[in-house]
């Protein structure tokens, strides 16, 4: 049994190496004009942006001491490691890897409210990610050995622990981070007080249709028990203990069995009993508001709620069946204005006739190149447009004259600003500059178009400070402390805001002639968003097990609750933090300097050795080899080279590729020296086929030109791919062998594509429109004695289904093909395609129905949670201009997704299908297939 289970390990590990981060990392390249610049230290390499030259050079001087806070629990220095910061990717994220070995942190603040600064708060969280690399798997290190301590580490840690515990660190070594958020909490305290009590399995993998915490939740408040009951030393001891036993199955919890005797599931049903225990005691607060009942069959949010004279309420959707969209709620319907794009945190502003938001766009080819820009819809005529491009605006709002915008940008060294942009034409002109480290969040605007409260952020921590708009001076409201203010609003000359004085987000008044503060709400879970209609009452966000709700307090008929302030908020659940954390580490006696850094520097960093040729992404044709990799730290290269044995055949292979990313066009140069068998047969009628070896120089180019783009609530993406080859045959087996070629040069291969697709929503199957049409072209103009062409057209088309979530799909195909391309087929074969005797195949027409069946949230022990149940009919039609209105087959599928063995990722999908076939040269009628696929 124990051989099985190591077997088994070997296979995980295997298949775990390119799919447990695919979703983590992010493959794509930063702009080809971005000029980048380094520091150089023993123990780090800041690679960064050269108009980032200041951030960077102040970051720097903190990583020092971030490395000994993020390792010396573990009782393991790190090894020097990259750390790249993406200032022109405005994204929030970051992420640590290995293979190759680095750091790559998005460096922008965004306009979510946050407890302390973002980029150092964001780096420490990394580095920690990086001691855990080296304590577990440290041993394994590049030129070789980085892709395998990669599955080592992804298969030996689950995914809720290493966050979890990244986490843990961000709130210690700092004076905010996640440990201290009443809002990262809420999710699984209110479904815990609302008798939503749910397992491990789905608290940790997650589910379609109910909120669920997420696992970097789950995983900190597992951690946070670990140490309470066992103290700081069982994360050293655990990883100790792993480390000697990386090919023991069930790694992790048999470490932890052994140091706590319980294992993962144990420790989270502790975990959660000594919540519950903890929040039972506690009484929850009486809710006064007027609050909106989820009547759907989802969760949904229904965010910012916003009022005009008229009464009508808008307020931005969304939930899993649908896209993002602006609502308008009148006494008499309900109403979707616009399906909007992607955002970084969910905002629009509504004044007069206008409502105002933000959203992400991306540079057409370059993914670590994006922008927040602003759009404007009229509601008297429908019509939106974009009021800047290529910008770095956020959390617009509109002036009381209804003439301008009012947004916070930030510059490229992270400097905040507010400026102004004036409707008619779209000029801007900038209000205030702020000081080099303090951030700017979600202004909003008072009645007289005077004043802006906005939130700050900076070094000391958070605050709300005042913009006066005709001295263009600004004061502070509160002390510098670590609260998560959240959209402040003038109430006359007062202030309201949502704070968490109490533990608990609230909403607050603070009434500035008397210099006292007064609690508005009584919300048992979080209070949120806040806005005040016509008649002064208060419209938020009132958080609940179903969603963000819609809420009302009658400001006339509630009688506030005067408090006092408790500015310092402290971690929630880890008893072994007594105070806010200042750093006692020398950070500043550093000197360094800054020198420029090119890519192309790290062209041979070899990194590891794999044994599959694509990285695992297709497992069809498998042949086993080994291959040594190298890639340069911003993804602009990889070099592979490679032997394979193709047991087929028995012959070997040795190849080299290069693949260079760094301009508009992609390059792909490959080299092979392979083995091949042939088949000859002589002119004789009766003579019988004979084989031959040989083998061939294969050299092969191309080029491609992919792009994509946003454009509100549809994606496009567009290329060109060109690409030639050269082969040179040797070695024949047959030296008398005639009209064989020794040579087929340059022949020319061509794609062109074009998608547009609408966003799916996270219960949509494929999306609800989508238009998708690929060319294909190949044919060989410098070949004397070889002739041919192909011309292919693959599309594919989606469109909306009898009900939500259910989709049609029809793809057509046509080829034509002649000479050396003759019996190739480019374009997809119908169902069951093989089971019966078919003609040339010219074109086909496949049509399906796809449709979502339950979401059970099924666990199988720690062998595979099940999500979702999915199913289609099919009907695929052959040769339309030789068929009849009956299908050539058609048939039913059945699919289910799921997660195997507690892993986060990938995302595995198992499906069936039973085909019926429509001819009479079918042996069986009716044939079953299977499928086996991942995504991430």
């Amino acid at each position: 049994m124990n051989i099985y289970f190591r077997y088994l390990t070997i296979f995980i590990l295997t298949f775990y190496i390119p799919t447990g981060f695919c979703q983590l990392i992010d493959y794509e390249q930063p702009h080809s004009s971005v000029k980048w610049e380094q520091i150089n230290r023993p123990d780090f390499q800041l690679i960064f942006p050269k108009e980032f030259r200041k951030s960077a050079s102040l970051l720097a001087y903190k990583i020092d001491s971030m490395l000994v806070l993020a390792s010396q629990d573990l009782q393991k220095k790190p090894k020097k490691i990259s750390i790249i910061l993406h200032e022109n990717h405005i994204e929030q994220n970051g992420f640590a890897q290995l293979a190759p070995r680095k750091v790559e942190a998005f460096s922008t603040p965004g306009p979510a409210a946050d407890n302390q600064a973002w980029l150092p708060n964001l780096i420490q969280h990394e580095l920690r990610h990086v001691a855990q690399f080296d304590k577990l798997t440290g041993r394994m290190s590049a030129p070789f050995l980085e892709q395998l301590a990669l599955a080592f580490y992804g298969i030996h840690l689950p995914a809720w622990y290493f966050e979890g515990d990244a986490v843990s660190i961000e709130t210690q070594y700092s004076a905010g981070g996640r440990g201290r958020l009443p809002s990262f909490l809420m999710p699984l305290r209110t479904n815990e007080q609302s008798g939503k009590s749910y397992s491990f399995d789905k608290n940790i993998l997650g589910s379609f249709k109910d909120i669920t915490p997420s696992y970097y939740l789950t995983g900190y408040l597992m951690n946070t028990y670990l140490t309470n009951h066992f103290g700081y030393e069982i994360k050293r001891q655990l990883l100790e203990d792993m480390r000697t036993h990386l090919l023991r199955p069930y790694n992790f919890n048999r470490a932890l069995r052994k140091l706590t005797n319980m294992n993962s599931r144990g420790l989270y049903q502790a975990t959660i009993g000594a919540l519950d225990s903890t929040w039972n005691g506690q009484t929850l607060d009486q809710n006064r508001a007027e609050i909106q009942a989820n009547n759907t069959r989802f969760y949904s949010h229904l965010f910012l709620p916003q009022s005009t004279e008229n009464k009508a309420v808008y307020y931005l959707f969304q939930s899993p069946q649908e896209v993002s969209q602006l609502r308008e709620r009148t006494a008499q319907k309900e109403k979707t204005l616009l399906k909007i794009g992607y955002q970084l945190t969910p905002y629009f502003h509504q004044s007069g006739d206008f409502i105002v938001w933000d959203e992400i766009r991306k540079d057409v080819r370059f993914g670590k190149q994006t922008y927040n820009i602003i759009r404007l819809y009229n509601i008297k005529t429908n019509r939106t447009e974009r009021l800047s491009q290529n910008s770095r605006l956020y959390s617009p709002i509109i002036d009381p004259t209804n003439k301008g915008i009012y947004a916070i940008q930030v510059d490229q060294d992270n400097v905040s600003s507010l400026v102004y942009i004036d409707i008619n034409s779209k000029k801007q002109s900038k209000i205030i500059e702020m000081p080099h480290g303090i951030l700017l969040q979600q202004p909003s605007i008072n009645d007289k178009n005077t004043k802006i409260i906005a939130i700050a952020i900076g070094e000391k921590g958070t605050n709300l400070i005042e913009i006066d708009l005709q001295t263009r001076g600004y004061s502070l409201i509160f002390p510098w402390s670590n609260q998560q203010f959240e959209r402040p609003i003038y109430a006359g000359d007062d202030l309201v805001f949502k704070a968490h004085f109490d533990k608990i987000d609230q909403i607050y008044k603070y009434n500035r002639t008397e210099s006292k503060t007064y609690k508005l709400t009584n919300s048992p879970f979080g209070a949120f968003y806040p806005s005040l209609n016509s008649d002064g009452n208060l419209l938020y966000n009132e958080y609940q097990s179903d969603g963000y709700r819609l809420a009302k307090l009658n400001m006339s008929d509630v009688s506030v609750e005067e408090i006092t302030p408790n500015f310092t908020a402290s971690a929630l659940t880890d008893d072994r933090i007594l105070s806010t954390f200042s750093s006692q580490l020398d950070s500043y006696n550093r000197s360094f300097s800054v020198e420029k850094y090119n890519s192309i520097s790290d062209l041979f960093n070899f990194h590891s050795l794999s044994i599959s040729a694509n990285n695992f992404e297709d497992f069809d044709n498998y042949k086993p080899g080994i291959f040594w990799l190298a890639n340069d730290l911003l993804n602009t290269t990889q070099l592979k080279l490679g032997y394979e044995y193709d047991v087929d055949i028995e012959k070997s292979i040795y190849s080299a590729e290069l693949n260079y990313q760094k301009y508009y066009p992609k390059f792909i140069a490959k080299y092979q020296n392979r083995g091949r068998i042939g088949h000859a047969k002589s002119s004789n009628p009766n003579a019988e086929t004979v084989q031959f070896d040989y083998r061939e120089h294969y050299y092969s180019f191309e080029m491609q030109l992919p792009f994509s783009l946003y454009r509100g609530n549809n994606i496009y993406s567009f290329g060109l791919n060109v690409g030639t080859s050269y082969q040179k045959n040797y070695d024949l087996s047959i030296s008398t062998l005639k009209n064989f070629n020794e040579e087929i040069i340059l022949p020319l291969n061509y794609i062109a594509y074009f998608n547009r697709n609408v966003r799916r929503s996270t219960l949509d199957l494929v999306p609800r429109w989508g238009q998708n049409i690929s060319f294909i072209y190949r044919h060989v103009p410098f070949e004397k004695d070889l002739s041919g062409n192909l011309f292919a057209i693959k599309s594919n088309f989606y469109f909306p289904g009898f009900f939500a979530n259910h989709a049609f799909q029809a793809r057509f195909n046509y080829q034509s093909n002649s000479g050396r391309f003759a019996n190739y087929y480019e374009i997809p074969m119908i169902s069951a395609f093989g089971h019966f005797k078919s003609a040339e195949v010219d074109n086909n027409l496949m049509l399906n129905y796809r449709f979502p069946i339950a979401y059970p949230d099924w666990a199988i022990g720690s062998l595979a949670y099940i999500k979702r149940f999915h199913g289609y009919f099919f009907a695929d039609y052959q040769n339309l201009h030789n068929s009849s209105i009956s299908p050539k087959t058609y048939g039913i599928g059945l699919s289910v997704d799921l997660n195997l063995f507690r892993y986060k990722l990938p995302d595995f999908g198992i499906g069936s299908k039973l085909s019926f076939i429509n001819d009479a040269s079918a042996q069986n009628k009716a044939v079953p297939s299977f499928s086996f696929s991942y995504t991430y």
